[in-house]
């Protein structure tokens, strides 16, 4: 039959062994699993067949030996047969489909061979021999590039499609064979290798030729878009059956996304007449790429006759509470609708609700549907549902102003959906590309790791500064972009200034924005140095000298893992003297700074410490720590409480965190993240905050417990 797979047909004379219990046996050793039985029946009397992998045990012209549970006994000699049908002991169609089926369920179960070319061109072989002219199935169009949809013949007196119950079929070409699902008047196959290749039922009737197409066929959006009924019944049931699919089959899935996103959307369709008793919209409607969906919209019902909510899609109703909906304030509508002659929008008219198991499916544009007190219907339409991870991430972010938030909100609406989709966007995370500028340090001492994004204008000075210091000569300086479509511009200025300043660079270039910690992690992969020092691209030397002071620290003090420097607001008053936490709004832990706004000078502000983190805006920590650790922790989105989570994590594993005030840098706080629109007016800090509370909140109390620990006078050769 293949290569991998034998089958051996027994003659009646083996009929009183009990094959259920059988074992088999050569002189070269036991017949190894798995194996499988199966009686044949023709009008020449019943053969026992067994199909095995191929094995030193099954040779031709050796032996086999049969005992059963009983103590029966057979010896019988292994012979080469010519072809199954021989093999089975005749040409009887029956008998030949029994084979047939037998095989197909064997190949694509227990022996997992699904693609033996030599077993499955058998199963086609075997097909030929017993197909009737009658059962032919006809190609009717393309399911995106590769998959094929036929239409399946009539049942016997215009009985079920095929002939066969619904349900699973097998599906044979020359080189495979597979397990597919049938429901309906239709088959879609995976790939257009199965043309001319034959679809067998589980039970019931016998082969079906998947006859090839003779010219160009339309694709499932083509039929669609045609108004003829045929057209329409072929469409919905190729989209029926990749609905089926789409809970296992990521192909499918797509293509079901796909063919929404071609098909023509209706117009969102809301309610916001003042003059009418009720008013509503359905503002976002989206999928959370993990099976769930997020919606946000108002309500304005002054009479109550919003009776049933309904949410439905392209695959069913769901019906929804409205007492479940979070509702917050929106002073656009209560402006708008003061005046309204049935009443205004109340108190809370806009709402928002994730439903962890509403999008099984993708849905490309959702419906709510409104049943009111006199019996009439409502829908609202949503706009087109954004389908980019990034984009519908940053949407629900925004979804809810931030100082009408409550944990509540966060923790039910907003939370959920971010999460699942911030997974998505970090698993489509593509492969970042190097820009090398000038020769590589033969072995650097630090490894100055810069994030860009957007925001450039600091980004000569910087570098400037980096050049002039002789200190920093042995620093080996890599920029990520994190805006690939300012690669161009970037890579022109960055040039220009190695022509200046003769300064060696590498820039990664991120295939897309992933936020701060994943462009920070992108960079310490090209690091080649024993340190590490993650700088923002706001932060700029106050004068030269300043990574001596850093590198003296860690050298001195071998427990340490990571320290920070003295950050300075443009105006020279202190923005960073280390960080500690205290809890703040929500009874959250909120990450602080010491001596924020105090003068550059000021006393306590001059001492060396210990301190409970270090902002992630200059951070100087060990490779080997930053290592053992995995880097930072992409799961905070774009960037916030990343900084002090990578403190958390090194002091678990055993390290220490210090201030070192000998090195001061200015720190245009903010400047490097305001251009970005996903967390400019976000919920994304306190959707940070949240995460960062839920991960750390026992071991910060436990680290904060004794303030005195963290005394600001308290040096750092004191602490030890």
């Amino acid at each position: 039959m293949s290569v991998g797979i034998v089958m051996l047909g027994f003659s009646g004379r083996l009929a009183g062994i009990d094959v259920a219990t059988a074992s088999l046996t050569s002189p070269l050793g036991p017949v190894r699993a798995p194996l499988s039985w199966q009686r044949i029946s023709s009008r020449r009397g019943d053969r026992l067949i067994l199909i095995a992998r191929a094995q030193p045990a099954i040779a031709m012209g050796g032996t086999l030996v049969l005992a059963d549970a009983q103590g029966l006994l057979a010896t019988v000699e292994i012979v080469e047969f010519v072809d199954v049908p021989e093999l089975v002991g005749n040409t009887d169609g029956a008998a030949i489909l029994g084979a047939l089926r037998f095989i197909a369920a064997k190949a694509t179960g227990i022996l997992r061979q699904s693609e033996d070319s030599g077993l499955a061109d058998t199963c086609h072989k075997l097909a030929e021999l017993i197909v009737t002219p009658e059962r032919t199935a006809v190609p009717v169009a393309l399911c995106g590039h590769d998959m094929m949809m036929w239409a399946l013949p009539a049942g016997p007196g215009g009985g079920a499609p095929g002939g066969g119950a619904a349900g699973a079929h097998y599906a044979l070409s020359r080189r495979r064979l597979r397990r597919v699902p049938v429901n309906g008047g239709t088959v879609v196959l995976p790939d257009r290798r199965f043309e001319d290749g034959y679809l067998l039922p589980v039970d019931g009737g016998g082969p079906i030729h998947l006859a090839p197409a003779t010219g160009r066929l339309p694709s499932l959006g083509d039929l669609g878009r045609r108004k003829d009924p045929r057209s329409q019944a072929f469409y919905r049931g190729g989209l029926a059956e990749l609905a089926r699919r789409a809970l296992a089959d990521p192909d499918a899935r797509r293509l079901l996304r796909d063919l929404q996103l071609m098909a023509p959307q209706e117009r969102p369709h809301h309610y916001t007449q003042p003059d009418r008793p009720f008013g509503a919209a359905l503002e976002i409607g989206l999928c959370d790429h993990g099976g769930g969906a997020f919606l946000r919209g108002w309500l304005r019902d002054p009479l109550d006759m919003i009776a049933n909510l309904s949410l439905r899609s392209l695959y069913g109703e769901q019906k929804l509470v409205v007492a479940d909906l979070g509702r917050f304030p929106r002073p656009d509508l209560a402006l708008k609708y003061a005046e309204a002659p049935h009443g205004g929008v109340g108190m809370k008219p806009g709402f928002a609700i994730h439903l962890p198991d509403a999008a099984a499916r993708p849905v490309a544009q959702w419906t709510l549907r409104m049943e009111l007190t006199t019996g009439d219907v409502v829908d609202l339409v949503a706009p087109s549902a954004i389908t980019q991870p990034q984009a519908a991430r940053d949407a629900v972010l925004g979804s809810i102003a931030p100082q009408h938030i409550t944990p509540a909100l966060m923790g039910r609406c907003v939370a959920p959906a971010v999460e699942r989709l911030h997974l998505a966007v970090m698993a489509a995370r593509g492969a970042p590309e190097l820009v090398r500028i000038g020769a590589k340090l033969s072995k650097p001492e630090v490894s100055i790791v810069v994030p860009l994004y957007r925001n450039l204008r600091f980004l000569r000075h910087q570098l400037g500064a980096f050049a002039r210091d002789r200190s920093l000569c042995d620093a080996e300086l890599i920029y990520v972009l994190d805006s690939p479509e300012q690669r161009e511009e970037v890579e022109h200025l960055l040039r220009g200034l190695h022509g200046i300043y003769r300064v060696p660079l590498t820039v990664v270039v991120q295939a897309a924005n992933y936020g701060y910690a994943s462009a920070c992690n992108a960079g310490t992969a090209e690091a080649r140095a024993p340190v590490l020092l993650l700088l923002n691209s706001d932060v700029v030397p106050t004068g030269r000298g300043w990574l001596s002071p850093l590198l003296d620290a860690l050298a001195r003090q071998p427990r340490l893992a990571a320290v920070g420097p003295k950050l300075l607001f443009e105006d020279g008053s202190l923005q960073h003297a280390g960080l500690f936490f205290e809890v703040g709004p929500g009874e959250e832990w909120f990450n602080t700074h010491y001596y924020k706004g105090y003068p550059r000078h000021y006393p306590p502000a001059q001492v060396e410490r210990l301190v409970p983190a270090i902002t992630g805006a200059a951070i100087c920590i060990r490779r080997e720590a930053f290592e053992a650790v995995g880097g930072f922790c992409t799961d905070y989105v774009i960037g916030d409480y990343e900084d002090s989570d990578l403190c958390l994590k090194l002091r678990a594993a055993g390290g220490d965190i210090a201030y070192v005030p000998g090195s001061e840098l200015y720190h245009f706080e903010r400047q490097s993240i305001r251009d970005h629109a996903g967390y400019a007016r976000t919920l994304a800090s306190t959707y940070n905050r949240g995460l960062h509370h839920k991960r750390w909140a026992v071991a910060i109390e436990q680290l904060m417990e004794r303030t005195e620990r963290w005394a600001p006078a308290r040096a750092l050769a004191q602490a030890r």
